[in-house]
């Protein structure tokens, strides 16, 4: 059985969250189908069979891991960053014990503060 890519579903919606994504889909080599990037935009129904809605991705970034397991929110990004050349070393310290509700709890507060902004702007 092959293995299922990280399935990366994002934001195009916000700026600041498109070009996160945009950065790590330019470090990925461009021979390395380890990663899937879906646009939640272009797809809304895309894990609605897993409870999450449109409003969630917005959000907060999900990634469906290799397992296929759901991740929301920090996890995500660990499991982008375990993958992307040069950044194994932060997605060691976003899973650390001691580190690891730090790392979320900052994602945790800047992705509101993101959704909240973004809606005050009218970007969705």
């Amino acid at each position: 059985m092959p293995e299922r890519p990280l399935e990366v579903v994002y934001n195009s919606a916000c700026p600041v969250c498109r070009a996160g994504v945009e950065s790590f889909k330019r470090a990925q080599p461009p021979d390395d189908d380890g990663r899937t990037w879906r646009d939640i935009n272009d797809e809304p129904e895309r894990l609605a069979e897993r409870g999450a809605t449109l409003d969630d991705v917005r959000l907060k970034l999900h990634a469906v891991d290799r397992e296929g397991n759901l991740l929301v929110g920090m996890p995500a990004v660990a499991a982008i960053w375990a993958e992307t050349p040069g950044w194994g070393w932060a997605a060691k310290l976003a899973r650390a014990p001691g580190l690891r509700w730090i790392a979320a709890a900052g994602y945790h507060l800047t992705a509101h503060v993101l959704y909240r902004w973004n809606r005050a702007v009218g970007n969705f």
